[in-house]
């Protein structure tokens, strides 16, 4: 999903990328997944879904239990966004094996419940799809819909069951209005979100590399980018708002998103395109194009 990521904690959870097969997995270069989660971007949309999942009471308390978020502070991002890789870019067979994995491991901790998997689908789902917007990528109301059900092949592969999934961008959304009520920003939570805005970073990174700067830059926008009611729960100070109000914070946060997805789309193809991407294009000789629109 993002170089800065791979910089930060290099190793990959799921072993290297099939370059050799043909095979092109269970999406494809013609579905709207393969367009956002290969986006330059892509990683505010998964650092928009810590924040919004954070509030999930149940959920939250399982990160607090059994996550090593606090000892390493980009890990539990760059696994999430490397299996996002793994199953949007790599072969079937890698797929499976790394979807094995991660409900072998959410067993094991007890978190392989419906109702928590469904919050961290959704979550993800929505964060990407928002984002892609926000920057400016040109996506039809049928390009939306068609996005949220593509990733009913994800729920699939972590373990749930497609039936109680959004498979539109309207459910989706209902989705949220139903689930406001049990969401819950404590002190706790609070705490969590300023550890991700302000997390212990290696001194080479920190001093020698702009690392520091550029992950500001990501987790600004991507709590910015935020639900209005999202950011209210997180309190006056988190809200991002101006003197102007919140219609001026979002247009401000959409000017921004579009600016540096225009500024990141000049950057070389090794730099603005992940590892399982890059595969991806080797393997099935297709480049991947990023484009504006």
């Amino acid at each position: 999903m993002c170089k800065l990521l791979s910089m930060l904690a290099p190793e990959l959870t799921f072993g290297e990328p099939d370059t050799i097969s043909n095979d092109q997995g269970y999406f494809g270069p013609d579905t709207i997944t393969w367009k956002i989660h290969s986006d330059v971007l892509a990683v505010v949309g998964g650092v928009r879904a810590l924040f919004l999942q954070a509030l999930e009471p149940r959920a939250f308390g399982g990160v607090q239990a059994h996550s090593r978020y606090r000892e390493e502070p980009f890990g539990r991002l760059l696994r999430t966004a490397e299996y996002i890789g793994v199953i949007s870019f790599g072969t079937k067979e890698e797929a499976d094996r790394a979807a094995s994995k991660v409900r072998a491991m959410h067993k094991a901790l007890g978190l392989n419940i419906p109702e928590l998997l469904l919050w961290v689908h959704n979550g993800f789902t929505d964060s990407l799809l928002d984002i892609a917007l926000r920057s400016g990528m040109n996506l039809s109301k049928e390009d939306q819909d068609r996005y949220v059900k593509e990733q009913l092949i994800a729920a699939k592969l972590v373990g749930l069951d497609p039936q109680i999934c959004p498979s539109n961008t309207t459910e989706l959304n209902a989705y949220y209005e139903n689930k406001k009520h049990e969401l819950v920003a404590d002190k706790a939570v609070k705490e969590s979100a300023r550890f991700i805005f302000l997390p212990p970073m290696n001194k080479f990174f920190r001093y020698l590399t702009p690392s520091q700067f550029l992950w500001a830059i990501v987790v600004s926008l991507s709590f910015a980018a935020l639900p209005r009611w999202v950011r209210k729960m997180y309190g006056q100070s988190w809200r991002g708002s101006t003197l102007a109000g919140p219609k001026f914070a979002d247009a401000s946060t959409n000017l921004t998103l579009k600016i540096l997805r225009r500024i990141l789309l000049k950057l070389p193809n090794k730099a603005k395109k992940g590892p399982h991407v890059q595969a991806a294009e080797i393997r099935l000789k297709k480049e991947i194009k990023l484009s504006y629109l």
